[in-house]
């Protein structure tokens, strides 16, 4: 009797040896619970696990509930008494505002005696807030003033200032023919392209990502861009939050659904180093670079045809 409980104590120590050289944990964190919409959020996975452990990682690159995974990215394991530690961070984007669960990730492993088992992480909230007021939907145009009663015979006063202004437009009208007839024409205004392209080139040039300038090149090259949408449509993206230039371009027609996609994931990209002092890699500086100038290239507008020439000179009306 006594030998067969020595036998079930040696077994159950085994037993739990082999439980503690197995444990895997995945543990996510959130730079932050609560963001403004638009902005982009840092998802970080960390899983420990034995040396000699296979696991296979949650297959999360398509999405997490409601938000977009934009970019991902790990870094390099760490080993230290058989426990080896593993990390991958994902950059998210939600386009609502309200509070999102990010489901609990799993990931699989197979143990010693070919178990299958699951490693659950925590599911975890985060709350989208909105840029523009809470009381912005009470705002409304203001009430028409009163009716003024016009004195008797004072539209003989009306009349005279109509005169007046009438005499004034004329006389500046007539000094503009006169000064357009000596004066040389203006030249027309540099396309917008152009002048984006050169800033790019010249940003490319000073090569601020070598030197470890990221705020700074990630700052002048969302500059650029906004700048050339301003002229090149009209739009005054330079004056817009992220949130309300990308509301704006979905309303209306100016821009290709390809082209919204490059330039949402782009200025994502941009405010993710400019507010959340992400660090980019130098491929992904590149990469941004890139985007910018395709962009631009693929938004040039296309010349007007020329009307096609007559016979005798004349061209097609």
């Amino acid at each position: 009797m006594r030998h067969r409980g020595s036998c079930l104590l040696i077994g159950l120590l085994a037993w739990a040896g082999v439980a503690q050289a197995e444990p895997v944990t995945l543990t996510p964190t959130v730079d932050r619970e609560e963001v403004a919409l638009g902005e982009p959020i840092l998802y970080i996975l960390t899983l420990t696990r034995p040396e000699s452990l296979h696991v296979t990682w949650p297959a999360i690159e398509a999405g997490l509930g409601e938000c977009e995974v934009q970019g991902a990215g790990s870094e390099a394991p760490s080993a230290r008494e058989g426990t080896v530690t593993e990390q991958r961070w994902y950059r998210l984007s939600c386009f609502s505002t309200g509070a999102h669960t990010i489901p609990s990730p799993v990931a699989t492993y197979t143990d010693a005696g070919g178990a299958a088992h699951e490693a659950h992480g925590e599911a975890i909230t985060i709350t989208m807030t909105s840029v523009l007021p809470e009381y912005w939907e009470t705002l409304d145009i203001q009430g028409a003033k009163p009716l003024v009663r016009i004195r008797r015979y004072g539209w003989l006063w009306w009349l005279v200032v109509a005169l007046a202004l009438a005499s004034m437009v004329g006389g500046y009208q007539w000094w503009r023919v006169r000064r357009a007839g000596t004066a040389a024409p203006a030249p027309p205004p540099r396309p917008a392209h152009e002048i984006a392209l050169e800033a790019l080139e010249r940003l490319a040039r000073e090569a601020l990502p070598s030197r470890g300038a990221y705020e700074e090149y990630y700052v002048r090259l969302s500059d650029v861009i906004r700048t050339y949408i301003e002229g090149r449509f009209s739009l005054r993206a330079p004056e817009m939050t992220t949130e309300e230039f990308l509301q704006s371009t979905s309303q209306g027609q100016q821009l290709s659904s390809d082209h919204r996609s490059l330039l949402q994931t782009f200025l994502a990209h941009c405010d993710m180093v400019k507010f959340a002092r992400y660090q980019p890699s130098g491929s992904e500086a590149d990469e941004a670079f890139g985007a910018a100038r395709r962009f631009v290239q693929e938004t040039i507008p296309t010349p007007a045809p020329e009307p096609a020439e007559q016979p005798g000179g004349r061209h097609a009306a």
